[in-house]
């Protein structure tokens, strides 16, 4: 499930809108970069990075790190701040998508 809101960064104060989480038949993983990869739940396959198609190759063959920058990927990261880089946020949910 994906959700669509405004965060406000608790550093900074800067508030921007914002889409994250998985979708139908997809998890979603970002990385410290903010690099977010989206992995078939059924195949384990990378399916997309930054919204370009994947390698085809599996998380495991990743070894959990980012196919661009190679840092660790982590589930349910919020979206990094586009001003300080932080991810503590207030959360505004605007909608949740699919």
């Amino acid at each position: 499930m994906s959700y669509l809101g405004n965060l406000t960064c608790r550093d900074c104060g800067c508030t921007f809108t914002s889409r994250w989480g998985g979708s139908r038949g997809l998890f979603e993983y970002r990385c410290d970069h903010d690099h977010v990869v989206h992995v078939g739940v059924d195949s384990g396959a990378v399916v997309a990075v930054d919204g370009a198609p994947g390698d085809g190759r599996s998380l495991i063959e990743h070894r959990g790190r980012c196919p661009r920058c190679g840092t660790e990927l982590a589930t349910g990261r919020l979206p990094a701040c586009p001003v300080c880089g932080g991810r503590d946020h207030d959360v505004l949910l605007a909608g949740i998508l699919g």
